[in-house]
């Protein structure tokens, strides 16, 4: 019976950091198709918000930075990952720089944003879960050198 439930927690072919990866992944990719701010002059949505967000920087909204250091830090994950796990969580940290965004740029007048949508909360769960997922893979790339 313990084996059985063993099987089910943890099955062979998908660890749970590497859950974490994917799911992160997905609800990254989802975020983008749904609206990040609900804004004083409509809605803003992810996707809008991938392509414009670099901009930020201008604007003192460092959140966006967030997606390239958790890139970064899935990349380095298995050859350094105590550097990789240091720029995840300097990502979620730098991510939720965005709970703090009260208005959002536009030509001639602010967008004020009035609540936050579900692709932001998307976009901030895959930002946890891949952070979990490297936290807790980093490790499981070494290979154990041979005893002698």
């Amino acid at each position: 019976m313990d084996a059985v439930l063993l099987r089910i927690m943890k099955p062979g072919w998908l660890s749970l950091p590497e859950a974490g990866l994917f799911l992160g992944g997905l609800l990254w990719v989802l975020s983008l198709t749904q609206v990040a701010f609900h804004t004083t002059h409509g809605v803003v949505m992810g996707y809008w918000v991938l392509t414009t967000g670099w901009m930020g920087f201008a604007l003192f909204q460092f959140g966006w930075y967030a997606n390239l250091l958790e890139l970064l830090a899935v990349l380095l994950m298995y050859r350094y990952p105590n550097r990789a796990m240091v720029l995840a969580v300097m990502g979620v940290l730098l991510a939720g720089q965005s709970f703090w965004f009260d208005d959002i740029p536009g030509g001639e007048t602010a967008m004020h944003v009035v609540q936050l949508g579900a692709g932001f909360w998307l976009w901030y769960a895959s930002m946890v879960l891949v952070t979990l997922g490297v936290v807790f893979g980093a490790d499981e790339g070494k290979v154990a050198s041979p005893s002698s």
